[in-house]
């Protein structure tokens, strides 16, 4: 199977958010954060494209502006915050861009690597080579607050794309990992030995195998359940609301279990009409109950 850490990750807090997002596709609203980091990361790249001569810093800023969408956001202030965030950011980031000797050799780098009997897929924001031979990846982060340098040792994700790195280029085996603060200018840089990376591989077949002969995807409380974009279709905190609303215990199972009972149904269903809809090359069918539609992630739409 196919995996990225984004999965390994999401699948490792809580397995019935791994289910609901990457097997049922269930599409939730897009986040302002994550609209945000998008286009900041598409800015960076189109820099990166023209290295070592990247556009001047009023063309960088045109195509952030050209691409701006205010309705992501809450209200205007907010919206209006963001954007004079990501002008900063962008500037800053261009006034520090010194190419020096190092040499981009990828930027956006998208990879499928063999990793057992599964494939590991994920991005790469830059690769850069240094004079001395070694090889650096630098991840491009919006955040507001800095890791400390205890976290950085320890991100998942950076031993992840030194896999890949090093799967792509043999010959990297001094590989630098640095995580980029746009907002601070400031770089975290760390490594991981072989014996980390090697344990990393390990995660990830691991978990891949679980996904693979998962039967059952359970909830799993965590530290991020409050900001989850599926908590309302959650076993836990749809007993957790109940209970703040004083609503008769009795009364919430039968709700829940009735609930539960018609996800599993569709689930069960969508794999059968996923496979009509593509032998068939359609993306509507209509019957005198309503009208099923498939959009371009694959999500159905009853209408």
């Amino acid at each position: 199977m196919r995996i990225s850490y984004s999965a390994f990750d999401t699948y490792t807090k809580c397995p019935l958010k791994y289910k609901f997002q990457y097997i049922d596709y269930i599409k939730v609203p897009e986040k302002p954060e994550f609209f945000f980091g998008s286009l900041i990361h598409l800015v960076v790249q189109m820099a990166l494209r023209r290295d070592p001569i990247i556009p001047p810093i009023s063309d960088l800023i045109k195509f952030y502006e050209s691409k701006w969408r205010e309705d992501i956001f809450p209200d205007k202030l907010t919206a209006d915050q963001y954007l004079d965030s990501g002008r900063q950011m962008i500037t800053k980031f261009h006034e520090d861009y010194k190419p020096g000797l190092r040499k981009v050799i990828a930027s956006e780098k998208r990879f499928q690597i063999p990793l057992e009997n599964h494939i590991l897929s994920g991005v790469i924001d830059r690769v850069d080579k240094l004079p001395f031979g070694a090889y650096e990846i630098v991840d491009y982060k919006t955040s507001k607050s800095l890791p400390s340098q205890e976290d950085v040792d320890n991100d998942k994700q950076l031993a992840t794309y030194a896999i890949a790195v090093q799967t792509l280029w043999p010959e990297a085996r001094d590989v630098r990992l640095t995580l980029h603060y746009l907002k601070h200018g400031q770089l975290l840089t760390t490594s991981r030995t072989s014996e980390q990376i090697e344990q990393m591989k390990f995660a990830l077949v691991e978990t891949a195998n679980k996904i693979q002969t998962a039967k059952n995807f359970r909830p799993r409380e965590n530290q991020f359940c409050d900001w989850c974009d599926y908590k309302h279709l959650c076993p836990k905190k749809m007993n957790n609301v109940s209970e703040s609303m004083n609503i008769e215990t009795k009364e919430i199972d039968i709700l829940v279990k009735d609930y539960i009972s018609c996800y599993k149904k569709i689930a069960d269903i969508t794999p059968q009409l996923q496979t009509h809809f593509d032998q068939e090359k359609i993306d509507k069918f209509e019957t005198k109950l309503g009208t099923i539609t498939r959009d371009h992630q694959r999500n159905f739409w009853v209408e």
